[in-house]
């Protein structure tokens, strides 16, 4: 929504200088014309002169005029089409880099034996840090997810990425998991757990919204040896 506004502000702005420009042009002709009269002339031949260039610096700003309005039109079609066509313009509906503390991720959602360690928000990162005896589950899988509630509609394509990476040595695994709040049009990426780097890498999937016009974001590990460490979640609107 901001960027969405941003633009629409640009081109008011672009298409009010160029409206204010072209208008300007005639003023400055019809001044031109009147000074250009010999400062001696009679006032009576002043008068004449200055009724005969009148009209035409009147059509001439009505030229102008007509040249802005085109222009106008002719600038909205073609930011519509480049807009549509090459920039593929996209909406962030969700954007969190952790800088804040917890904006309502739900730590730990299948039980951890250490919650201060296994989830926890810490210097701008989520940390994922879990070893088998740290987790209840028999498949040692844990995480955090988060219910996105605003900007998601039926039918709608998103992007869901985040960045993530991992500490050296790292064994446990990672993948990015994302559904409605139903369970319904599940998607992950990778299929299968993966260990990141140790730089920061970029994992995404693609989501069409459903009619609970919601969305929620797993980030889902399984336990092993070192940490995963998650920097940035996005979603975007892409059409």
């Amino acid at each position: 929504m901001k960027n969405q506004f941003l633009r629409r502000f640009l081109i008011f702005i672009l298409t009010s200088i160029s409206l204010g420009f072209l208008g300007a042009v005639g003023e400055k002709l019809f001044k031109l014309l009147s000074d250009s009269i010999y400062p001696n002339t009679p006032l009576f031949v002043k008068l004449i002169l200055v009724r005969l260039i009148e009209p035409i610096v009147i059509n001439i700003n009505l030229i102008s005029i007509f040249l802005a309005v085109l222009f106008i039109l002719i600038f909205v079609k073609i930011y519509r089409f480049l807009d549509k066509k090459l920039l593929k313009r996209s909406e962030v509906v969700f954007e969190d880099d952790f800088s804040f503390g917890n904006k309502g991720w739900l730590l730990n959602y299948w039980g951890s034996n250490d919650q201060d360690k296994t989830c926890r928000i810490e210097n701008s990162t989520l940390i994922l840090e879990a070893e088998g005896k740290d987790l209840p589950t028999l498949s040692g899988e844990n995480g955090a997810y988060y219910d996105l509630t605003k900007g998601i509609h039926e039918g709608s394509q998103y992007e869901v990425s985040c960045w993530v990476k991992s500490t050296p040595k790292t064994t446990m695994g990672f993948k990015l998991w994302v559904h409605d709040t139903k369970g319904k049009n599940e998607m992950k990426s990778p299929i299968r757990f993966y260990t990141p780097g140790i730089n920061s890498e970029e994992v995404k999937v693609d989501f069409m919204g459903t009619q609970s016009l919601s969305l929620r974001i797993h980030l889902h590990s399984k336990a092993g040896a070192g940490s995963i460490i998650l920097e940035k979640v996005k979603v975007v609107k892409i059409k």
